[in-house]
């Protein structure tokens, strides 16, 4: 994960980033360790205290991902977002429709186009099979 942009998010936006994360999460109706690893790693890294995180979780059934995502104007961390969006929504190795809708509908409120949306999950995906790849070279684990 690059993290260079997290040093210029807002704390707001770093929220924004934690909801739409949850809403991801909980898309698909199935909650993976993978995904609440990497909602704990983030929220660590963002510099998130646990109980706000909590009460960003409990609070997921009410989260309008489309607003929220809108409230990011910032080019570079729309992209960001879009780029863990899809990190996070191909963790467990499968991409749900309705984790495909949240990642489109909050691109798209942040003007992110369709187009660019593909690459970016393209180039995730291409991530995660170098990464896996290089576990296996380096006999890091079982494959």
């Amino acid at each position: 994960m690059d993290e260079e942009y997290i040093e210029t998010l807002s704390h707001d936006e770093k929220i924004i980033f934690l909801k739409v994360f949850c809403k991801i999460i909980k898309a698909d109706g199935v909650i993976e360790a993978e995904e609440i690893n990497f909602l704990k790693l983030i929220a660590a890294r963002y510099g998130i205290d646990n109980n706000t995180v909590v009460n960003i979780v409990k609070s997921t059934p009410n989260i309008d991902c489309v607003a929220e995502a809108s409230k990011i104007t910032n080019r570079q961390h729309a992209l960001e977002l879009v780029k863990e969006m899809c990190v996070l929504a191909n963790i467990d190795e499968s991409l749900n429709d309705k984790e495909l809708d949240i990642i489109i509908d909050s691109a798209r409120a942040m003007n992110v186009d369709d187009d660019k949306i593909i690459l970016i999950n393209r180039w995730v995906l291409d991530s995660l099979i170098l990464t896996k790849t290089g576990r296996v070279i380096l006999e890091k684990n079982n494959g």
